[in-house]
């Protein structure tokens, strides 16, 4: 996984990453109701690299309207395939 620096900030610039098409298995809606002002879904992703399938440990930050079965441009840290981030760190 990526290390955490004493100021408790992830260093990412030295984690190895690599894309992938992912499929969404599960999301989570931070609050309740559906609506979309101040709130945020986050999902886990199953995928395929090489012949192996997995299956995300951690879950990243999609868009509202993203739903179980979706596909999504990630990445994944190639020493651990199965911590992924999102592929953009900024969506406008």
């Amino acid at each position: 996984m990526s290390k955490i620096g004493t100021d408790g900030v992830v260093d990412m610039s030295k984690t190895k990453k690599n894309e992938v098409v992912g499929t969404i298995v599960e999301v989570f809606q931070l609050l309740p109701d559906p609506i979309e002002i101040r709130n945020t879904k986050s999902a886990t992703f199953s995928y395929e690299i090489d012949g192996k399938y997995y299956v995300s440990e951690n879950s990243i930050t999609v868009p509202m309207r993203f739903e179980v079965g979706d596909k999504m441009t990630i990445k994944y840290n190639v020493d651990h395939p199965t911590e992924i981030f999102n592929k953009h760190y900024f969506v406008i």
